[in-house]
């Protein structure tokens, strides 16, 4: 996506924040700062559905299978976390990818959600726990990496919604649909969104609201981060 920072840019701007770091704080304290900061790494919804099944000519022609593309997609994540690694982090949290499937605009006939999206988001999130093993046998100087685990927190809600106080999963806040409808088009002030946000699993048709994203970190909390406290 054009509009999204490259990884290798967000690389350059943690190297310019850590240079400015050490020369506002000195070494050891900058050395300290970084050790002890938490790193939350998500990658690979955006790239799945808008760079590989949204562009048959781009990624998906260069990998012929989405499998191809989730390894390639996960040498990018293992090389990532060991670049921020070399260059003092020691807390990351490495996210795996939700049932994309059942985004809203993924959905299919009847609101069905597409298995094989989710099927293909399953398969990258066991690829994505073997990679953090791998890292946490291989990197030195105190590093701890944990798997953060979106599928599971986002399906608990499709599954149950009434338990979360939620009563749409199925289509976005914003827009006369819910199911195609986002970025610009969503805000306050558009007659297109609907009154109370909290009632939705979903802010637009791919973006989840603030009652989504809680539960997702009450879980995360509960269930991996809280090793980091």
């Amino acid at each position: 996506m054009k509009s999204v920072l490259p990884l290798w840019k967000e690389l350059d701007y943690f190297k310019e924040y850590a240079a400015k770091l050490r020369s506002f704080q000195g070494a050891d304290a900058a050395e300290e700062t970084l050790s002890e900061a938490l790193y939350l790494v998500s990658m690979g919804t955006n790239d799945f559905l808008e760079n590989y099944y949204a562009v048959p000519r781009g990624h998906a022609a260069e990998y012929g299978t989405p499998a191809a593309y989730g390894d390639y997609l996960l040498g990018v994540a293992e090389s990532f976390v060991r670049e921020l690694h070399a260059l003092g982090a020691r807390k990351v949290d490495l996210n795996g990818l939700p049932p994309m499937g059942c985004l809203p605009l993924e959905r299919g006939a009847g609101g069905a959600c597409t298995e094989e999206y989710n099927a293909v988001a399953e398969r990258f999130n066991a690829g994505i726990q073997d990679v953090i093993a791998r890292l946490n046998g291989e990197l030195g100087g105190g590093a701890r990496i944990v798997y953060g685990d979106v599928y599971g927190p986002v399906a608990a809600v499709l599954r149950d919604p009434a338990a979360y106080g939620i009563d749409n999963v199925k289509a976005g806040c914003c827009g006369v649909t819910g199911l195609f409808e986002m970025g610009y088009m969503c805000g306050a002030r558009s007659p297109l969104t609907c009154t109370d946000a909290s009632t939705f699993a979903f802010w637009d048709a791919i973006h989840p609201t603030e009652r989504l994203h809680r539960a997702i970190a009450d879980a995360k909390m509960n269930t991996t981060l809280y090793v980091f406290l």
